[in-house]
């Protein structure tokens, strides 16, 4: 748990809004249709009169009970035999987490739409969990230079060439490639093709 002063003053600034909005809803119940305790509601309590009409008024008992939180900042977890520092840096990589998923579902397209057999779906899904592997273990790799998952996607795409044939032999011209294709091959100390690559020497 942390306490910050600057957290304080917005926790308390974030209340006054609120106890505002439920000022105004009990100016004019009609627009309380459903006590979901979301925004000025959350300040909100009521009780059941004559005619079965409800009396709403200020919930002064809550309002108290969350400024005494003000400006305090905690981290819950069921994980009892993890230190507070191990706790909080797991907390800090949550975002890593949920960029994952980001790219799995984006980046790498992993829904596998395009498939109804269970064969081919677990396919789909091993490619997908290798790709995104290689391109994590690309991220660290490119750490210092800063490239995005974006960036380093268009450069692997960049590395193509083109068929044609030569007295009945097939070979393949290398196209130009992404300047940052050239460093992925690098660090990954893979030699790049030549620009001309016979059919034979492309199957070796």
């Amino acid at each position: 748990m942390s306490y910050s002063s600057k957290r304080a003053r917005k926790d308390a600034h974030d209340r006054e809004r609120l106890i505002e909005k439920a000022e105004e809803l009990i100016k004019a119940p009609c627009k309380i249709k459903a006590l979901n305790k979301k925004g000025g509601k959350r300040y909100l309590t009521g009780q059941r009169g004559e005619m079965s009409e409800i009396k709403w008024e200020i919930d002064r008992e809550l309002i108290d009970m969350d400024a005494a939180y003000d400006g305090y900042y905690a981290i819950q977890t069921s994980e009892k035999d993890l230190q507070p520092s191990e706790v909080i840096e797991a907390y800090h990589n949550l975002w890593k987490i949920e960029e994952s998923f980001r790219i799995m579902k984006t980046t790498l397209e992993v829904r596998p739409i395009f498939h109804w057999t269970e064969k081919r779906i677990r396919g789909h899904f091993v490619l997908c969990f290798l790709s995104f592997l290689m391109i994590r273990t690309l991220e660290i790799l490119l750490k210092e230079e800063g490239f995005s998952i974006n960036k380093i996607r268009e450069a692997l795409n960049s590395l193509t060439v083109t068929k044609f044939s030569i007295k009945d032999e097939t070979v393949y011209l290398k196209n130009k490639p992404d300047a940052l294709a050239n460093i992925i091959l690098r660090k990954l100390r893979m030699k790049p093709l030549a620009n001309i690559t016979s059919d034979k020497e492309l199957a070796l």
